[in-house]
Order: C-alpha cells, then sequence, then structure tokens
C-alpha cells in the first residue's frame, strides 16, 4: 500500500519539521530557593535490582524482575498505540487535526489504554514525559493512559518507510532526553516502527510495550508487557506478596505516609503534610479559610482532630496543630538550593482520584515573580502541571524531588500568567513556607501568653 500524503495542518506542522518545537513541562525556582531549611531527608529506599548499562548484554527480564526496575525509573517504554480496526485504513490524505481521515483507537483500544494507566498508578510505577505521534491513535493512547502526550514531530515518519533523516533526529532526542538513574521514565506512544536507537527492535502488537534501559547512543532492552500483562507483574499485589517497592516507587510511597487530607466542616478541602516542627502540619491558608479547627484524614483512613494555629493571606500558608504520633515528618533538606535544570519534580496529592506516582515534572532554574493573594508582589516556584491540573484538592501538597525532599508548598490562590489557561502550577518556596510557619507559631504562643 502507498503512504498516505500528509496534510500537515496538525501538531506537527505547528511543530515544524524538526524537534525545537518540542514541548517540555518544566518548574522554574524561586530566588528564596537559597535560603537555609532543615536538614536531613527521607530514609533512603530499599535496594533495588541493578539496571543493565547499555554496553552489556541482558536477558530479556519478566515479572517480578522487571517490576523492579520499572519502579527504579530511568527508562524510555515505549509502546505502540492501542488496538484500532486495521480494516479501515488511513485515508489517502491525512489531516492530523481531523481524527476523520485517520484510523482510530477502537473501544478496546481505548479500554486498553485506560487500563494500563491505571495499572502504572496502582504499581507505583514513576512516569515523567510522555510523548506521542501526531496520529489520533497515538496521542489518544498517550492522554487516555497517563492524561497528558505531547507531540513529537517525526514519530511518525518511521511508517510505512522509514526516514533516515528523521530517525537520526528523534533518535538524538531520546538520547538527550532519556531519564538518569532515579528519574521518571521516558513514554512514548508511536507505532510498529520507532526510532532506531531503541535497538534490538521488536515487533510490537498493539498496545504492548517494549521497555528500554538508554544510556548515551547505546539501549538495552529490559523487557516487554502485553496490554493486559502490566498488573501480571505483580502477582501479589494488594497482598502481604505484593513485590517490595523500590526505587522512586518507595521515595513516593514513605513520603506518602505524611500527607493528609484536610477537611473543613466535613469536605475536602487540600491537601497537608507534616514537618519537622512539634506536632505541625503544613497546608494553605486557602485550604483551611476561616475555621478554627479541622479534621484531617491520614493514608489508613484515621482522622485526628486539629486547631488552626494561625494563617497568612499574604503567602497563602497555614499552621496547624495535631497530634502528630502517627505522621513521620517531611525533611527539606538544602530545599531549593541544589535544584537543576531538567530535575523532575513531584506534587504529592492526598486526593485518591489524584495519583502522585503518574504526576512528575521537570523544571528550570530561575525566578518568577507574581502577584500574591493581597495584591503584593511575591516570588514563587513553578512547575509544569500534568493533567489532570493542579487543583482545589491539590492545595497544600509538598512539592518534592526524587529523594522525597520538600521543595515548596503547592498553592491554587496565586494567578500565573496566562491565568486559569496557564500549563503551570504555583508552589511556595520551602524556605519562606518554614519561616512563615514559624512566625505563625510564635504569634499564637505569644497571644496565648498575653491572654493568661
Amino acid at each position: 500500500m502507498a503512504p498516505p500524503t500528509i496534510q500537515r495542518s496538525g501538531p506537527a506542522d505547528r511543530l515544524g519539521p524538526g524537534l525545537s518545537g518540542v514541548n517540555v513541562k518544566r518548574l522554574v525556582v524561586s530566588s528564596a530557593a537559597v535560603l537555609a531549611a532543615a536538614a536531613i531527608g527521607v530514609t533512603p529506599a530499599p535496594a533495588a535490582a541493578t539496571v543493565p548499562t547499555a554496553t552489556a548484554h541482558a536477558s530479556v527480564l519478566e515479572g517480578s524482575a522487571l517490576l523492579d526496575v520499572l519502579r527504579q525509573g530511568g527508562l524510555v517504554i515505549m509502546f505502540r498505540h492501542g488496538a484500532t480496526d486495521r480494516s479501515q485504513p488511513d485515508d489517502d490524505v491525512v489531516d492530523f487535526d481531523d481524527c476523520a481521515t485517520q484510523r482510530v483507537l477502537t473501544d478496546e483500544g481505548r479500554a486498553d489504554a485506560v487500563a494500563i494507566g491505571e495499572a502504572f498508578r496502582d504499581l507505583t510505577i514513576p512516569v515523567g514525559a510522555v510523548w506521542a505521534s501526531p496520529y489520533c491513535r497515538s496521542r489518544d493512547t498517550g492522554e487516555l493512559a497517563f492524561g497528558r502526550a505531547e507531540v513529537i514531530p517525526g514519530l511518525e515518519r518511521f511508517f510505512p518507510e522509514r526516514d533516515a533523516a528523521t530517525d537520526e533526529r528523534v533518535s538524538a532526542l531520546i538520547a538527550e532526553r532519556a531519564p538518569g538513574a532515579g528519574q521518571p521514565s521516558l513514554v512514548i506512544a508511536g507505532h510498529g516502527e520507532y526510532p532506531s536507537i531503541l535497538s534490538p527492535a521488536v515487533t510490537l502488537e498493539e498496545g504492548e510495550a517494549a521497555v528500554y534501559s538508554v544510556q548515551g547512543d547505546g539501549a538495552v532492552l529490559l523487557g516487554r508487557v502485553l496490554p493486559d500483562g502490566w498488573m501480571a507483574l505483580d502477582p501479589g499485589f494488594g497482598t502481604a506478596a505484593a513485590v517490595p517497592l523500590t526505587g522512586l516507587a518507595a521515595v513516593v510511597d514513605e513520603v506518602r505516609d505524611s500527607v493528609v487530607v484536610v477537611e473543613v466542616d466535613g469536605e475536602p478541602s487540600g491537601t497537608g503534610f507534616r514537618v519537622a516542627l512539634p506536632g505541625i502540619v503544613v497546608t494553605t491558608a486557602t485550604v483551611v479559610g476561616d475555621a478554627d479547627e479541622v479534621d484531617l484524614v491520614l493514608r489508613d483512613g484515621s482522622r485526628r482532630s486539629a486547631r488552626v494555629v494561625g494563617r497568612s493571606a499574604a503567602l497563602d500558608v497555614a499552621a496547624v496543630e495535631v497530634d502528630d504520633s502517627a505522621l513521620p515528618p517531611l525533611h527539606s533538606n538544602t530545599g531549593l538550593a541544589d535544584a537543576q535544570a531538567e530535575d523532575p519534580v513531584l506534587a504529592v496529592v492526598a486526593a485518591p482520584a489524584l495519583p502522585e506516582a503518574s504526576r512528575w515534572s521537570t523544571f528550570v532554574a530561575g525566578d518568577v515573580s507574581v502577584t500574591g493573594p493581597d495584591g503584593a508582589p511575591l516570588a514563587v516556584v513553578t512547575f509544569g502541571a500534568d493533567l489532570p491540573p493542579i487543583d482545589v484538592q491539590g492545595a497544600g501538597a509538598p512539592l518534592i524531588d526524587t529523594s522525597g525532599d520538600v521543595l515548596g508548598v503547592v498553592s491554587t490562590a496565586i494567578e500565573l500568567e496566562g491565568g486559569p489557561a496557564s500549563e503551570t502550577s504555583a508552589a511556595i518556596p520551602v524556605a519562606l513556607a518554614r519561616s512563615e510557619v514559624i512566625r505563625l507559631i510564635d504569634e499564637s504562643a505569644t497571644a496565648t501568653t498575653n491572654a493568661n
């Protein structure tokens, strides 16, 4: 069959034939980052299996061994798009803006994509960037599974004939953007033919994935998983026989023990987290509102009554006092001082509908001056908002790095440039939030002393 003529009026046309238009979501670090913060990080994760290097010969992994390296991150996961009806070919002229000109996902393909995303969340496999070809079937696979998909021009140029120049450019981009050890994995939703850097190539069924470790210009095939095979990686899921967490999955799991749902008048209002101050949970002023008392729902479902110590509308920070015997504290270590461009960041939202394991973003250094909630200038951290975007349930969440150290307190009260359509969310820098919480505690203690 002759290759279809591509009508480039869709995403690939807007991004151009090269790769410079790839949209990478990032975090911007404010100047407040350099202020000192509390030391000590999250307890190191359990030892994990070694990922083979690109120069080593590696047998294909299966089951718990493959799940172990998936949970560590640092991989490239190459999906072929979900199931389609191959009796309905693409039109001779394909318009990327018009899915009616293309072969699209069937109901089965869409269901498989959703199930894959659910499996990644259940198995706590960390996902960073999600790339897709401009074809609807590839974009839909990424969006249905992971809630987002960045169109990468060129991923469609590997079938029915491979374009050598495109292969070289896209392979170079993968080599450049492949995550390092301990970083969230890169997911690509493409087609049966894919960039040659991912070698050895395998013939993928629709919805199947090949898992690679990419270092430099080389790669190792670690394993492959059919669309209905993800949960089979952990036959004991949900039981005492479940595969132990390692790597990034273990870091996030430990952080979640310190994160709570904040309820006001019996209704969920946002997120909070325990800090290294006796009995203190930090959240935002927006979350607690005018309440003097709130309820905290811990990870195990237990509840604690808590007193609002104080709130700062200017910085959108609040301190809540609680019996914290069941809440281990999070720490900030060096805070934002050591943050580097392209480092991953994660907003750990307590609401179960917003699973943390799929919310990793990357960031770049810089200052972001915005108008604070009270109208005064405020320097904040901004970070790439995954889909679904950070909403009210994410307010008060800790923004962490891959070590589990806190970088900031997520705020939904700050309007960034671009307004509601902005692709970024904001967080109060950890050092600024910490100093404000200490001030609120001291102010409350002074008021109590004077009252007595």
